[in-house]
């Protein structure tokens, strides 16, 4: 029989992945990022979608706001498929100039995607 992942079992894949992999850094990068992690969220919620994009990528690339969002994007492009989204800075142009159906998609789906990246950052990560 063949195997069919869930499109829920394949966000929680995706970022169980990536906070694996943040399990290698210091524990004081590892704090930095659970921080920044917990709260994507709620700020989806609060602010918006495009302003949370924004505001993390106004961070800038050497912050662990970037390398989230990074992960966000290489997920969603996963999970939906939608052209156009590779880079951070081309799901920003996306979100601003794409449908309403297109935007209200991508952030359903980075809110269910950032949600798995919360439970897996607060039962895994340092701090």
């Amino acid at each position: 029989m063949a195997k069919i992942e869930s499109l829920e079992q394949k966000r929680a894949k995706l970022a169980w992945e990536f906070v694996q992999g943040l399990k290698d850094k210091r524990k004081d990068k590892q704090k930095d990022f659970k921080s920044v992690i917990r709260k994507l969220p709620a700020m989806i919620l609060t602010s918006g979608y495009g302003q949370t994009i924004a505001f993390h990528l106004a961070k800038g690339k050497d912050k662990p706001h970037y390398a989230i969002i990074k992960n966000v994007v290489a997920a969603i492009y996963e999970l939906t498929k939608i052209s156009d989204i590779e880079t951070p800075e081309k799901l920003m142009e996306k979100i601003t100039s794409t449908d309403h159906e297109t935007y209200i998609l991508l952030s359903k789906e980075t809110l269910k995607y950032a949600t798995w990246l919360k439970r897996f950052a607060e039962a895994e990560l340092e701090g």
